[in-house]
């Protein structure tokens, strides 16, 4: 990897008048597609992190991005983007924000998210939230490019991502379980915050626990639906993720999302899935 591309983003500037921020998307953004276009992960956190910031300024404290909806409406070129925020309804206990990434002109990419007030003790705990506990993610060996499919993945964002499988394989068609973290800061200078975390990572669900050879079809996802209980803990997340396709070219991923204390949430993703060519 250059040492250039140490991070999924640049800083560049704001334009206009700090309206918007303007990103440089380097070559470790790219996805499986192409290396033209950055990977959902990528995209999605980058909105998360709009949207955060959109909420700080707005005076949201005390609370976190519950729900967050990201909807693909083009494929996001590695290079120069805008990301914009804004609060489009305020609320002290729930508010609605709105993000877009785009060139000035088109927006290739969408986010709306539900911030809500988190009020400690309030609800009974009625430990509903935990799995069967995963083996610690130091105690799990990284995915290593042993097979052809493996190699040809092994690039931009993937190869950026520490790949750590408990179940499963993460090149390997099939329902896989893995941990993850990202190498490299999302943008260059900053500190991932725990949802933007969440944001980049959980949009490989669909890829870890695909049900086809990325080499001979494509399955790409046109949005990514996350509810989260509360922010993750810590630099790993966990992934159980699942695909499902059928022969009329529609697929849906569900993943539930967990970290060192347990289980934080859910995502699902809807696919579009053809043959290459």
């Amino acid at each position: 990897m250059n040492t250039s591309d140490q991070a999924f983003f640049l800083p560049v500037g704001t334009v206009p008048a700090g309206a918007a921020a303007v990103l440089h998307a380097t070559p470790t953004s790219h996805g499986p597609w192409s290396e033209r276009q950055q990977h959902g992960g990528a995209t999605s956190a980058v909105l998360t992190r709009a949207l955060e910031q959109a909420a700080d300024e707005a005076g949201l404290v005390g609370g976190h991005l519950a729900r967050i909806a990201v909807d693909f409406l083009a494929p996001v070129p590695v290079g120069d983007v805008q990301v914009k925020a804004a609060v489009v309804r305020p609320g002290r206990k729930v508010a609605l924000l709105r993000a877009e990434v785009g060139d000035g002109e088109r927006t290739w990419a969408s986010a709306q998210a539900w911030w809500r007030r988190v009020a400690p003790g309030t609800v009974p705990d009625l430990g509903l939230t935990q799995l069967e506990p995963l083996p610690a993610p130091e105690t799990v060996p990284s995915a290593t490019p042993d097979s052809d499919i493996a190699r040809f993945l092994a690039r931009g964002y993937i190869a950026a991502v520490d790949w750590r499988p408990v179940d499963g394989h993460v090149v390997e068609p099939g329902p896989c379980t893995v941990w993850a973290r990202p190498q490299v800061p999302l943008v260059a200078g900053e500190t991932i915050s725990p949802t933007q975390l969440t944001m980049l990572l959980a949009d490989a669900g669909s890829g870890v626990s695909a049900v086809l050879d990325p080499r001979t079809h494509l399955f790409t996802n046109v949005d990514l639906v996350a509810s989260l209980l509360r922010q993750p803990e810590g630099e790993w997340i966990s992934m159980r993720a699942t695909t499902m396709v059928d022969n009329a070219g529609g697929g849906t991923t569900t993943t539930v999302l967990g970290d060192v204390k347990g289980t934080f949430g859910q995502t699902l993703h809807t696919l579009f899935v053809a043959p290459h060519g």
